[in-house]
């Protein structure tokens, strides 16, 4: 077996682990998850949960990685106390990083199809929102366009994962982010500067008592909850392998916490880029998951060069998306290297093959396959999207927070030794409340956003 690869630098461990939280969860996801159910409410739920459960489930995630020095393929089996069974939870984890691909990746290919077009000066842009609607429906509609852009994002991720942790990883995270961001505050900048823009923040940051009453709080709790597990990516040990890469002469705590920050400064970085604009063009909030590409054709529209501003933009988006799949398909390697005891270049290529197979239902369920569907959902991508951030997710995320809990698990003495291992950073305190917030608060709270989303979804 390859001996483990480790990060550069710290910096480069948060923004890699940034990179794999942010991502379209929160430039895609977030957006249309908050224009449907309320806007200011529902984000505030969701800044809350992070820094409450989510965070959490972040460190217990990054503890196990690097004691064990491991990926989910293997963390469970090095920990866990002999006779117990934990390491059967890596099959689902397992399986939901490949899930989670097949509909990912095909999101991302709506970003590098939008990027071909802007290049080649075929975007829609007007000053008619119906217009890029269409455009956008005209796009999910076309099997050729779905597969092979989706097609191309595998190709492009498998590629970054074969040069390695810190000439492939890193440094497409590093760039590509920073690039992005760079970009997204021209735009903000244009788009508070249209007519009606303050409507958009006012959606924003203004609770309304309707929207709350309207989605019922527990349906705002449930999916706000969800949100936040899936905006930080914990629960399907994504997180865990970038804790495997970290070496321990720095406590874990620190650093889990800038991540959490961050990831809730880009997703109102996200929501206000793109609701003052959606709100000056007379788009509803509740457009859905084509939000991101219909709104900001639009804008492009009112700015000078609008052209190249298009062009800057989608090849930001581009990139972010790009280096969330890269994170993502480095934890799908990873397991193939710790499982199997394959080299890098054998899982990459192994794993290269089963993806480009994989992604198949998610790129064709919206129009060839759209036929093909599970009851309640409205193509297969949906019902993906159901089985990573209702299910797997909360699952994983619940097994982890009792495995450093639990005397039969990691226990959580072993937990605080491990997340404070280092010389600089912050201790987790050994106080008996954080015992018991951790052992009985948090598991909870995962197994009502479970049990709920069930039911709600089946049931009531």
């Amino acid at each position: 077996m390859e001996k483990r690869e480790n990060f550069s630098s710290r910096l480069s461990f948060i923004i890699v682990s940034v990179s794999c939280a942010v991502g379209l969860g929160n430039i895609w996801l977030m957006p249309y998850r908050a224009g449907t159910y309320g806007g200011a409410i529902y984000i505030f739920l969701v800044i809350a949960f992070i820094l409450a459960f989510a965070l959490p489930v972040l460190l217990a995630e990054y503890t196990v990685g690097r004691a064990s020095g491991k990926s989910v393929a293997g963390h469970f089996q090095a920990l866990q106390p002999k006779g117990t069974k934990w390491h059967w939870a890596s099959y689902l984890m397992i399986a939901g990083n490949y899930i989670l691909m097949m509909f990912y990746a095909v999101i991302c290919g709506f970003a590098l199809w939008y990027f071909i077009q802007a290049i080649t000066g075929n975007l829609v842009m007007s000053n008619n929102a119906a217009d890029s609607q269409a455009a956008f429906a005209a796009i999910t509609r076309n099997p050729a366009i779905t597969y092979f852009t989706t097609l191309a994002i595998i190709v492009g991720t498998i590629g970054a994962c074969l040069l390695g942790l810190k000439n492939g990883v890193e440094k497409v995270s590093k760039y590509m982010m920073l690039i992005f961001f760079i970009l997204v505050f021209i735009l903000i900048g244009r788009g508070l500067t249209l007519p009606g823009a303050m409507e958009g923040l006012r959606f924003l940051f203004i609770p309304s008592v309707e929207n709350f009453v309207e989605h019922g709080p527990l349906r705002l709790l449930h999916m706000s909850l969800g949100q936040a597990v899936f905006s930080v990516s914990v629960g399907m040990g994504s997180m865990a392998v970038f804790g495997s890469y970290v070496s321990k002469d720095k406590r874990l705590f620190k650093d889990g916490f800038s991540v959490a920050i961050i990831d809730i400064f880009v997703a109102l970085v996200c929501l206000i880029m793109i609701f003052p604009a959606a709100m000056s063009f007379g788009i509803a909030p509740t457009q859905g998951e084509g939000l991101l590409f219909v709104v900001m054709p639009n804008l492009f529209y009112h700015m000078p060069a609008s052209n190249l501003w298009a062009i800057l933009f989608y090849t930001g988006l581009l990139f972010v998306s790009f280096s969330t799949a890269v994170a993502i398909v480095e934890n799908i390697i990873a397991i193939g290297m710790d499982k199997f005891g394959l080299s890098r270049k054998k899982s990459v290529l192994l794993n290269g093959v089963i993806l480009s197979i994989l992604i198949i239902p998610g790129a064709l369920g919206r129009n060839i396959w759209s036929s093909i569907t599970v009851p309640g959902f409205p193509h297969l991508g949906s019902f993906f999207t159901f089985l990573v951030m209702e299910l797997i997710m909360p699952i994983g995320a619940l097994i982890y927070v009792l495995f450093i809990t639990q005397k039969r698990g990691f226990g959580f003495k072993n937990f605080l030794k491990e997340v404070n291992t280092g010389s600089e950073g912050w201790e987790v305190p050994a106080a008996k409340s954080v015992s018991f917030y951790l052992t009985y608060v948090v598991p909870i709270v995962m197994i009502f956003i479970l049990v709920f989303g069930l039911l709600q979804r089946f049931v009531l």
